[in-house]
């Protein structure tokens, strides 16, 4: 009799134990789901009003011809006189796809999955490659899905990364970012892959006419070192008009050995 009433109550815990583990499940599954479509949404109008405030461009007619025949040439309109070979490493990108023989890796390439459909999901796996062509390593890390990516789809993303190197960091001029590329792309998993070469960083320093009188950039043209008094009005025409266009100059010494040619 006892056992009788042990084997009732075992069985209706266990039958108790079972139908919370299923309810919690499905509950879990659920929150999980409406996180994500909150999320979303929430994430859609952050960048709605980051492109109304012009602080992020997305081509939102998808037209991933376009965009991928451009990504190759990510440097080329702000550094055309600088270095051509710097161009000439992302030019062959095909919907910001590099093969990867070309890094030493001896892999093919990683095909990105074709749907347009899916987007990125604050659950979705973010993976960040860092390869330096210079020493042959390469790192990998999982990170959180940054914000201004959830919620993108893939030729969002494209155009996302190219806008990243149209106008990088100089941060990241100065480590000699050459190519951010999109390896793999699906709601659980998305992978990007940042290369340098800072050998390909063959100019420090930018100088270029201002209000008539010289003012020095580092070599990503953007990003000021100094302010100088150095007027331009008593140059000869040849070097008003260089200046006018911009100098690039390779290093300290003769960035100081042109400002005092020009002060003399």
């Amino acid at each position: 009799m006892k056992i009788k009433k042990a084997l009732v109550y075992f069985i209706s815990f266990f039958s108790l134990a079972v139908m919370f583990s299923v309810c919690y499940f499905l509950s879990y599954k659920n929150a999980l789901k409406k996180f994500n479509e909150n999320a979303v949404e929430r994430n859609k109008e952050l960048i709605l009003s980051l492109e109304q405030n012009g602080f992020l461009q997305i081509d939102k007619e998808g037209t991933s011809t376009d965009i991928a025949q451009n990504v190759g040439n990510q440097q080329t309109n702000n550094n055309s006189n600088m270095n051509s070979n710097y161009s000439n490493t992302n030019r062959n990108n095909t919907d910001s796809i590099s093969n990867t023989d070309n890094l030493g890796l001896g892999e093919s390439s990683i095909p990105v999955d074709t749907v347009d459909e899916a987007i990125i999901l604050p659950s979705t796996k973010y993976i960040l490659q860092s390869y330096d062509i210079t020493t042959g390593n390469m790192t990998e890390e999982e990170l959180k899905v940054p914000s201004y990516l959830v919620g993108l789809s893939r030729i969002q993303v494209i155009e996302y990364l190219h806008n990243y190197m149209k106008d990088m960091t100089f941060e990241e001029f100065k480590k000699g970012l050459t190519s951010f590329e999109l390896l793999t792309f699906s709601e659980n998993k998305v992978t990007l892959r940042k290369t340098y070469n800072k050998d390909l960083v063959e100019y420090q320093f930018f100088l270029k006419s201002q209000n008539g009188k010289i003012v020095i950039y580092f070599g990503d043209q953007k990003t000021v070192y100094e302010y100088t008094e150095v007027a331009v009005d008593h140059l000869t025409q040849y070097e008003q008009i260089k200046l006018e266009e911009g100098i690039f100059v390779k290093d300290e010494e003769e960035l100081y050995s042109i400002l005092e040619n020009y002060s003399s």
